[in-house]
Formats: structure tokens, sequence, C-alpha cells
């Protein structure tokens, strides 16, 4: 359904665009935040331990980062304190020398666990249908990749992609 020109507060329809991104985004933020409360995790927290779970169980900082398009640095401080609440562990890098990989204990392979059910995004993602997820699947990486590609950055999350 089109929208009319009328419902933007200003005749910039990118910005408008731009701006029901932030606030869809941050309503379905919002809904994964209260729904992890119950296991005392943040989603940024929860992102972390599925990444090092789709990594095999283990994954570097470095890998981290770059799947959750977020600085070395403030990964850098998010591992410390999670390792700090029990939930990884940083241990030498089998492949790298003076590398370290990160690893969940069994605390965190069971908050993980837990946290999968994302029954709040479901519930979210339900109202839309197969070919309306598709289409929004195909845009949002059309979308992410050329901001990536404006602001030079190297390394491309790998999930997800055109293909998946």
């Amino acid at each position: 359904m089109p929208v009319s020109k009328r419902t933007y507060p200003c005749d910039d329809r990118d910005h408008a665009l731009w701006l029901l991104l932030e606030q869809t985004r941050n309503s379905i933020l919002k809904a994964r935040e209260l729904e992890l409360e119950q296991y005392g995790v943040s989603g940024v927290q929860s992102g972390v331990m599925f990444v090092v779970r789709t990594l095999g169980g283990r994954a570097r900082p470095a890998e981290i980062a770059r799947w959750l398009v977020r600085e070395p640095h403030s990964i850098s401080g998010l591992l410390s304190r999670m390792e700090r609440d029990g939930l990884l562990r940083r241990e030498p890098d089998p492949e790298r020398k003076n590398s370290v990989s990160i690893v969940l204990t069994e605390k965190g392979r069971r908050i993980c666990d837990m946290t999968f059910k994302r029954e709040s995004v479901k519930q979210i993602m339900s109202s839309l249908e197969d070919d309306e997820r598709a289409g929004m699947m195909q845009a949002l990486i059309k979308l992410r990749d050329r901001a990536l590609k404006d602001r030079r950055v190297r390394n491309k999350p790998p999930f997800p992609t055109a293909a998946d």
C-alpha cells in the first residue's frame, strides 16, 4: 500500500523511511529486551552468544565484532562484562599465537539455548507473509551492504547474505 506524501512531516521520503526503520528496530528491540530480562542478559549479549554457538562454540573477538557490526573496542568491553558474569571465558586460540578465542561457559550455553526461543521476534515476524518476508530480507541486505560499502567497511557481516 503506497504511503501518501501527506503522512510525512517533511518532503524527505528517505528520511521518513530511515525514521520508520529506526522506529521498527527500536520497537522490536524493546520487545526482545523485555523477553531476555527473564534470563538476565541483554540483546547484544544474546547476539554474542548466538555468534559463538553459530561458529561452532568458539569465536575470535574480531569475528564477533564483524557479525554484530560493532567496533572491536566495544566488543572487548562487552566480553569482559560477560566473562565477569560467568557467561563466557577467554582461552588461547589454538590456531593463532597471541590471540584468544571466546568460549561459552556451561551457564552461557544454558542461557544461550533458552534465548534461542525468540518468541517475541517470532510473534512480530509472523505478521509478514512469506513473500513479504523474502522481499524485506532482500531490501534490507541491499541497504546494509550499500551502507557498509559507502563507509568503507572492509569486513561485511557473513550473515545473512542475498542467497539465504
